[in-house]
């Protein structure tokens, strides 16, 4: 029987070494979750992305929105994430596989497996919210079923402008300015839209965007509004 000759044990050590070195340089760069496995139920975060820095730095965030920083280790494909304006992680670091443009993590969390699944982008989502971001021009109301177009924008100018910092303005009501906060949640297509003044009121809207129309329907299904993308105000 042949033995193994030093020189090709060593060339194996550093085939070996050099493959723990490429994982390390794999992981760097920006990186979608496509889903999340935690035991028998999937989830799919909204836009979520993590970024991998080559000086052991990340971000991560939803959609245009970066909300944690801090920092990454990797030893023995064992990936370590901290976030020093998060919560601390009471659980073992993440096992991960690379392929190509694939990953995938994997723990246990409370006598669950998690599994995460990555894949390399090029540039940060956009999240269906962040695309209602800008000016909207009013195109028709449906109350009960029924067209009141002509009774809620009488002179066909009436826009709804959703701003970045969540504040809204709707120009050329029938009552004039107004002006109110908006929030997107978080899991689903909705926005919440709350109005300044002494008679606020929140009211909920389910919302599609098709290209340049935005669709909005409020949860009890009883109105509906359809708006078209503009890029300049109406007078």
């Amino acid at each position: 029987m042949r033995t193994i000759k030093p020189f090709i044990l060593i060339l194996i050590t550093v085939f070996l070494l050099s493959c723990e070195k490429e994982d390390l340089k794999n992981i760097n760069g920006l990186w979608l979750v496509e889903k999340v496995e935690v035991g028998e139920n999937t989830m799919t975060p909204v836009a979520r992305w993590t970024r991998f820095n080559k000086d052991g730095t990340q971000t991560s965030g939803n959609g245009w929105l970066q909300h944690s920083v801090g920092s990454w280790f990797l030893k023995d494909k064992l990936l370590t994430v901290k976030n020093t304006n998060g919560i601390n992680d009471e659980y073992e670091p993440f096992s991960i596989e690379i392929e190509k443009d694939k990953m995938i993590w994997t723990r246990e969390e409370e006598g669950q497996e998690v599994s995460v699944f990555l894949k390399r982008i090029d540039e940060i989502p956009a999240s269906e919210g962040n695309k209602l971001i800008g000016l909207w021009k009013l195109t028709k109301v449906l109350e009960d079923g029924n067209d009141i177009t002509v009774v809620a924008n009488p002179d066909g100018k009436s826009m709804l402008h959703l701003r970045w910092g969540n504040v809204y303005v709707q120009h050329n009501m029938p009552k004039g300015r107004q002006y109110g906060i908006y929030k997107i949640h978080d899991h689903k297509p909705e926005i919440q839209l709350v109005n300044y003044g002494e008679s606020s009121r929140f009211s909920f809207w389910n919302f599609s965007i098709d290209d340049q129309k935005l669709k909005l329907i409020s949860r009890d299904q009883k109105s509906e509004m359809e708006f078209e993308r503009i890029h300049q105000f109406i007078q």
